[in-house]
């Protein structure tokens, strides 16, 4: 066979020797030294098989079988150099492309992004100010050093300033609308649920039981009793009225505080960004999404005043209150009639731990709270300890517990704390935050900005929430 004729050359070329030596029949065998130096270097299988097609076959090492093989070397040799080029000129082609990329990279490149067309899933490049505007030539103007000339009204075009805005939200409405539902201090404890229904509950409760005794008939756990709470999801909007001729000085003086070019923040985007999504953040955390108490409205014209923040749903202290109010017995309610103060706040929370259930009281749970609670406990805590550390940062502990107090600024002056696991504080997003609107109209001097979303919270399950409340809850937010 020629293949293992080469084979048999490249063996003897191996071992050092002209020719392998024969036995009594006249076939080439190996030594036990030749077997050894195949062993190293090949393994046991190599060498069993050498070894079986050695005595199957006639073949000894010829001047042909050696030629043969000296050619193979020879053109893997080949091989190994056309390799070695075409490595050396992949390598260079590789370089040459990577230089041209930092080139290019370093080049400044006019944007000239003015409107987007086409399919709007498609990548939409960075917004641009347009700085032939009269409101972006005062900035500029400004920011050079030279004097920003601008009286009142006549500075804003409100036509200018809304087909601007339009360019603007057309390329950064999900990231605006995914902001006006960022997360808040409450919202950090809870777990995010998306849905576009109009009501949400649980798909189903908590297993009471799964192991039982031995029968040989299928017995299903028993159902468990707990009932799902209901979360209604609420609509909301934003109709913001501006005067920009009012807001140049202040937007001038944040221009050069920050020290910003008109291409970081043009006006319409500082309208969005330093005026009212702070604003909507703050109405969310301290007057909706902890004490709101929702209140059907129905407008009747346009121009009417728009209503409170606090009516547009129901936090989860309204939520709680109302519960209790209802008699609802499958949460557990703590401290029933305990009025808080610096001298028993110590005895009473360690009292509130051991009617916690025990199911959940082993668990990692945050306790939810009114700052001035946690305030109180605090310093209550250092000055019966005073050379005890129980603080690690601003997390504050209940000794012997893994509950850990968490301020959340909508609770101030509620007097309220509750514990239950994240996975039952439920905060409810629209499934699609593209369905959200954004918009500026311009009339006259003022430009309305409109914004919609749908957002609520809730719990999943009353068997899971532990509260106290206090027995006179003081007004929240009362004088803010």
């Amino acid at each position: 066979m020629k293949n293992f004729a080469i084979l048999l050359a490249s063996m003897v070329r191996f071992l050092g020797v002209e020719k392998l030596s024969e036995n009594a029949e006249g076939k080439s065998v190996l030594t036990d030294d030749q077997e050894g130096k195949i062993l190293g270097k090949f393994g046991q299988l190599f060498l069993d098989k050498f070894k079986e097609d050695l005595a199957a076959q006639a073949e000894t090492v010829t001047p042909e079988s050696t030629m043969a093989f000296d050619e193979a070397v020879i053109a893997l040799a080949q091989k190994d150099v056309e390799f070695a080029a075409f490595k050396a000129k992949s390598t260079a082609a590789i370089q040459k492309l990577t230089d041209k990329v930092k080139k290019l990279s370093e080049e400044t490149v006019d944007d000239l992004s003015t409107k987007v067309e086409g399919n709007k899933n498609a990548e939409k490049m960075a917004f641009k100010p347009d700085m032939t505007l009269v409101h972006n030539i005062v900035l500029s103007d400004y920011l050079a050093g030279r004097t920003a000339q601008y009286s009142g009204s006549d500075t804003i075009d409100t036509t200018e300033l809304t087909a601007e805005f339009g360019k603007y939200v057309t390329g950064e409405r999900i990231n605006i609308l995914k902001k006006l539902t960022a997360k808040t201090t409450s919202i950090e404890y809870m777990t995010t649920l998306i849905s576009d229904k109009t009501e949400v509950r649980a798909a189903s409760a908590e297993i009471a039981t799964v192991v039982q005794q031995f029968t040989s008939k299928w017995t299903p756990s028993s159902k468990s009793t707990f009932k799902p709470l209901t979360i209604k999801n609420r609509k909301h909007k934003i109709n913001v009225p501006i005067t920009p001729s009012d807001i140049m000085d202040k937007y001038l003086g944040f221009m050069y505080t920050e020290e910003l070019n008109p291409s970081d923040m043009p006006i319409v985007k500082y309208i969005i960004e330093e005026l009212i999504l702070p604003k909507a953040e703050e109405d969310r955390e301290m007057k909706m999404l902890a004490t709101g108490k929702f209140v059907e409205h129905t407008a009747t014209a346009d121009g009417q005043a728009g209503t409170a923040p606090e009516d547009a749903l129901d936090g989860y202290v309204t939520i709680l209150k109302d519960l209790k109010t209802a008699g609802n017995t499958d949460v557990t309610w703590l401290l029933n009639g305990v009025t808080l103060t610096p001298e028993n706040i110590l005895a009473k929370i360690d009292a509130a731990v051991d009617e916690i259930k025990p199911l959940y009281r082993n668990q990692k749970m945050f306790v939810h709270a009114d700052p001035d609670i946690v305030t109180m406990y605090g310093r209550a805590y250092r000055e019966k300890y005073p050379t005890t550390k129980n603080q690690d940062g601003d997390q504050l502990k209940i000794d012997f517990t893994n509950f850990t107090f968490a301020k959340l600024d909508g609770m101030i002056g509620t007097g309220c704390f509750f514990l239950t696991p994240k996975e039952n504080f439920v905060h409810l997003l629209s499934r699609d935050p593209s369905q959200g609107k954004l918009r500026i109209e311009g009339m006259n001097y003022d430009v309305k900005v409109f914004g919609e979303w749908w957002e609520a919270v809730g719990f999943w399950l009353a068997d899971a929430i532990f509260a106290y409340l206090p027995p006179v809850v003081t007004p929240p937010h009362e004088g803010i």
